[in-house]
């Protein structure tokens, strides 16, 4: 997965999820699980290219857009 296809995953999956707006990066991130307290600056990094994108999280991205919703539902979307 690139960097554009990232980003453009984030826009498919606000509209696949019914939402009013594209994914935020930050929303991706919870999604994905991505720990600490800023989860979407890691999802920022993968889409300038400044930080590879890890396998695994290519296989979770694909399979959101495939029809899997995140483990734990849109609720994940929702900020701590």
């Amino acid at each position: 997965m690139t960097p554009d296809e990232l980003h453009a995953a984030r826009a498919r999956l606000g509209i696949m999820w019914d939402l009013d707006h594209p994914l935020t990066a930050a929303e991706m991130g919870r999604a994905l699980r991505i720990p600490g307290r800023d989860p979407g600056a890691k999802v920022r990094e993968y889409e300038r290219g400044t930080r590879k994108i890890p396998g695994p999280l290519t296989v979770a991205v694909d399979m959101m857009l495939a029809g899997a919703l995140p483990p734990d539902g849109l609720k994940a979307l929702d900020p701590a």
